[in-house]
């Protein structure tokens, strides 16, 4: 996990150490459901969101396409992130980390930027809306294997709560 959160930190999210986000104990999302979104994204530059405000960030992240699926490298660290479409503007990032769980973002793209929505545990369980397709425990939450993911994914984004990250074309 802590491998996870310095890669995702430094390049494409800004969750902090103050709770886990949505993780699956497998892949939930093969290769072939995945789309190269960032083809559209040319030369993107990372934003963090501090007190309101976006910062650009001092580490920015390379993906490098690799069949359906890119391969981001921040700090030294690989990771492969799948972008797999929801409905309309919405797409889950499927982050997967060698030979552990998946990790999940909702992303929003815009014409010239992406927004990264956090999937935090905390926020999940207080909604009280997901028990049946996720489980919590401690600080973290594992989608449930019986959970439909479509349906889990595009009731999250009805109230995904404010983007944390924001990749722009520039």
């Amino acid at each position: 996990m802590a491998k996870w959160f310095r890669v995702v930190l430094t390049g494409i999210v800004a969750l902090g150490l103050s709770g886990c986000i949505l993780q699956s104990k497998t892949v939930l999302f093969a290769d072939t459901e995945a789309k190269l979104l960032l083809a559209d994204y040319p030369n993107l530059t990372t934003y963090e969101r501090k007190d309101a405000t976006w910062t650009k960030s001092q580490d920015q992240i390379t993906f490098t396409p690799k069949g359906s699926h890119y391969t981001a490298l921040a700090d030294g660290s690989e990771e492969q992130l799948s972008f797999v479409p929801l409905n309309g503007k919405w797409w889950i990032l499927q982050a997967i980390e060698p030979e552990k769980a998946a990790y999940y973002l909702l992303v929003r793209a815009e014409p010239k930027e992406l927004f990264i929505y956090p999937t935090d545990c905390k926020s999940l369980q207080d909604s009280g809306k997901f028990a049946g397709a996720v489980e919590f425990k401690d600080s973290d939450c594992f989608i449930t294997p019986t959970a439909d993911k479509m349906a889990l994914f595009t009731a999250i984004s009805a109230t995904p709560g404010e983007p944390m990250t924001r990749l722009s074309t520039e």
